[in-house]
């Protein structure tokens, strides 16, 4: 009876992992507008979450590989494509790709992850930057 337990809660467990592991980013989700609710910067064990960032920066996606980003008054069109569980912006002026992984996308929540540059040369180094978004109406931009 304990090894059909065992084995019937390994099998759970596994199977869980193995269905939240989406190989790609569904752009049908990621489609509309999200507001950013908070953000969250780690450098070598240091961190920092910010719960109300201002003012909060919006993220409208578009069908066309388009991305603008709403925020201190002013509009940014990036594009984007999808690699697997990869956004990959680029500006309009040039500037070079930068890679968000999705950690989570669903209907209402969209949270991407950030490896950024560390600032002081050397190794073993982890500098990275999470930002959780809300799905918000279309209407609430105007």
């Amino acid at each position: 009876m304990k090894i059909y337990t065992y084995n019937l809660l390994a099998i759970t467990i596994l199977s869980m992992v193995v269905l939240s592991c989406k190989s790609t980013v569904d752009r049908k989700i990621l489609h509309g507008a999200w507001r950013m609710d908070s953000l969250y910067d780690y450098y070598n064990g240091f961190s920092y979450m910010n719960r109300g960032p201002q003012p909060a920066e919006v993220h409208v996606y578009e069908g066309d590989h388009t991305m603008l980003r709403r925020g201190m008054g002013h509009v940014r069109e990036y594009y984007y494509t999808v690699e697997g569980k990869n956004l990959v912006m680029s500006d309009t002026l040039g500037a070079p790709e930068t890679k968000h992984m999705v950690l989570r996308l669903d209907s209402t929540q969209l949270v991407l992850k950030k490896e950024n540059t560390p600032l002081f040369p050397g190794e073993n180094q982890v500098k990275y930057q999470i930002r959780f978004f809300t799905r918000i109406s279309m209407d609430a931009l105007k």
